[in-house]
């Protein structure tokens, strides 16, 4: 019954419930309010299911499910912050050989005991967890009680033995950090928008920016996460909304909301930050207040309606019934579904705050002895004796490697003077051991900024000796490959085509890129990995790939090809005119190839990265 379990629900939760109760909700009212709301529409063969949990098991969608009174209090819980009596982790809805344990809160037993988000729970006090378990059946259990947790840490099988007791879940707390004013927020609950303003108003006059710690934030209310967004930003679109035939419709905060600050915020995510996280960050990123620190974001990017008792005739004593019905887009029309939000400056969870904290430093009085970093349209200063300080070395060499081509570096000297040096000439100044994230052949490329781009952000791959070889034709394979990676695709079950081996190295990516509908074989379930992908081909896969991810690329897919555009395109293949002209009105088209002629590898990179910047997946 997994399908039953919110992504939300905290182990924290002191149920211990033997069973689940049946929905109350008849069979005949679900149907109908699924076929409603529902975003992707029902495949026929779920409305004819003769109970609720075969159809959400039909449907597949992890964030739509049923809750019973119970599970709907403890999902309320979860999102705005109470007092709970267990563990003190989130975990993920989604089974895999376990559950993932997306937070720990502070203060708690899991926290105590070491474990930490990304951590699979496999069994409690011995019992396996099955897709069948909703975990905190095995978990929770009354307070001062032992539970023993088995946990695969990357591999590595761990066992913890934990003591439950009561644990508060702060949703927001804030303090001074150096000169940034610190603002941790663990979820977007109905409270988080005042915590914020509270922030904002004690600590503005004290502090140089503003840093907001996103990661394993799990998302929570979206009108909370705009308002709280707004307060950085000031009023305007915060976040749209698409139903399943096309229509948008959106979440704004009035041109009159209170701006509370002029400075930098830079946000904090990590790989389990989700939703309404990165709805804050993509807020950040659309109405440029600041930057994003860390790692690629969770990848959610559905919104949920919740029906209860209060919003549907239907829905009796507590029950409610989460539906995914949208998908949301930021202000700028990106999406940050399975493809995250990848963030300006990415740098590895260990060094991520120590990063952000060296960038708070304010403007100096004399430019001697700082480093002046400008970026995304903000400046910020580094304290050169810092690079020399044994716990903040390793966090500046990463910092500075992570640097974006669009960043400007400049060395101070004397009270106000400032010259330009590169990343890696700074490095070798202050003494630092510098790793060039980028190729050692792409000088001479005409796209050399395009593949340096997506190296920096760990997208492109390489060979082993450090090369890119960028005049190199590019295979359907390898294409594959690059693309899925640029929106963080996993990697699909393999076995689809014939021809690409289960253990194939491209396997993966090969299938995950069939899977989203952005490439097909060529008949007689072959795929043909080998080949040589032609421009007209990456062009029409692009074009998909762009109506998925982004608002702009969406409505020109659906715009019929115009007779002048046909006479304009008429080089290419009829089935890629409409591609071609989509890619040209985004601006993503590159290189001088016939559409029939092989693609090359820095075309391909060059055209990945045009669609990345121009549907902001990268930030700048």
């Amino acid at each position: 019954m997994k399908k039953l379990i919110s992504s939300l629900l905290a182990l924290a939760l002191g149920l211990s419930l033997a069973v689940l109760p049946a929905s109350a909700l008849e069979l005949d009212e679900a149907r109908e309010l699924l076929a409603t709301h529902y975003v992707d529409g029902l495949p026929p063969e779920a409305l004819e299911m003769d109970s609720l949990e075969a159809i959400l098991e039909a449907i597949g969608d992890p964030y739509t499910f049923y809750m019973t009174p119970e599970l709907y209090e403890a999902f309320d819980q979860a999102v705005n912050g109470q007092v709970v009596v267990g563990i003190g982790a989130t975990v993920e809805t989604a089974y895999d050989g376990g559950y993932r344990v997306m937070s720990v809160l502070p203060d708690s037993p899991a926290l105590e005991a070491g474990i930490l988000p990304g951590d699979i729970i496999t069994a409690a006090d011995g019992v396996p967890m099955s897709p069948d378990v909703d975990p905190r059946i095995p978990v929770t259990g009354p307070e001062g009680t032992e539970v023993t947790l088995t946990i695969n840490r990357s591999g590595q099988v761990l066992e913890f033995t934990l003591i439950r007791r009561s644990v508060i879940i702060p949703i927001v707390t804030y303090e001074k950090r150096n000169a940034a004013g610190y603002i941790d927020c663990t979820s977007f609950g109905y409270t988080t928008p005042q915590i914020f303003q509270e922030a904002l108003a004690e600590m503005e006059d004290m502090v140089s920016l503003w840093i907001v710690d996103l990661r394993s934030n799990p998302g929570g209310d979206s009108n909370s996460t705009a308002v709280s967004a707004s307060l950085f930003t000031g009023g305007g679109i915060m976040l749209y909304y698409r139903d399943g035939s096309g229509t948008y419709n959106y979440t704004y905060t009035l041109p009159t909301f209170p701006d509370m600050t002029d400075k930098p915020v830079i946000v904090l995510t990590s790989e389990h930050s989700a939703s309404g996280s990165e709805l804050f960050a993509g807020d950040i990123r659309t109405y440029n207040a600041g930057i994003a620190l860390g790692q690629r974001t969770f990848g959610k990017g559905t919104a949920q309606i919740v029906l209860n008792e209060r919003n549907c005739e239907y829905m009796k004593d507590g029950e409610a019934l989460k539906i995914t019905a949208y998908r949301f887009f930021s202000p700028d029309g990106a999406t940050n579904h399975i493809t995250g939000v990848l963030p300006t400056l990415l740098i590895s969870p260990e060094n991520a705050e120590a990063a952000a904290l060296l960038l708070s430093r304010p403007e100096p009085r004399e430019a001697e002895g700082y480093l002046k970093l400008t970026l995304s349209g903000h400046t910020f200063y580094l304290r050169t004796s810092d690079a020399r300080r044994g716990e903040s070395k390793a966090a500046f060499t990463e910092l500075l490697e992570a640097l974006p081509l669009s960043a400007a570096l400049y060395k101070g000297s004397g009270i106000l003077s400032w010259t330009l040096l590169s990343p890696e000439e700074a490095a070798q100044e202050l003494g630092l051991s510098f790793t060039s994230r980028t190729f050692s052949d792409t000088e001479d490329s005409e796209f050399a900024r395009e593949i340096d781009t997506l190296a920096i952000y760990r997208i492109l791959e390489g060979f082993d000796d450090n090369t890119f070889r960028s005049a190199q034709t590019i295979t359907r394979a390898q294409f594959c490959a690059m693309a899925a990676a640029a929106l963080n695709l996993p990697d699909g079950k393999a076995g689809r085509f014939s021809d690409v081996p289960a253990d194939s190295r491209y396997a993966g990516a090969i299938t995950a890129m069939a899977d989203m509908g952005f490439i097909s074989g060529r008949g007689g379930n072959r795929f043909c990995p080998d080949q040589a992908i032609t421009y007209q081909e990456m062009v029409s896969v692009l074009s998909r790939m762009a109506a998925w991810v982004s608002m702009d690329g969406y409505d020109l897919d659906r715009q019929e090809l115009l007779p002048e555009e046909q006479e304009r395109y008429a080089g290419f293949s009829s089935w890629a005119q409409a591609s071609a002209r989509n890619l040209d009105e985004l601006h993503v088209l590159a290189g001088d190839l016939a559409p029939s002629d092989p693609c090359t590898r820095e075309v391909a990179a060059a055209m990945l990265c045009r669609l990345m910047e121009r549907t902001h997946l990268i930030w700048d």
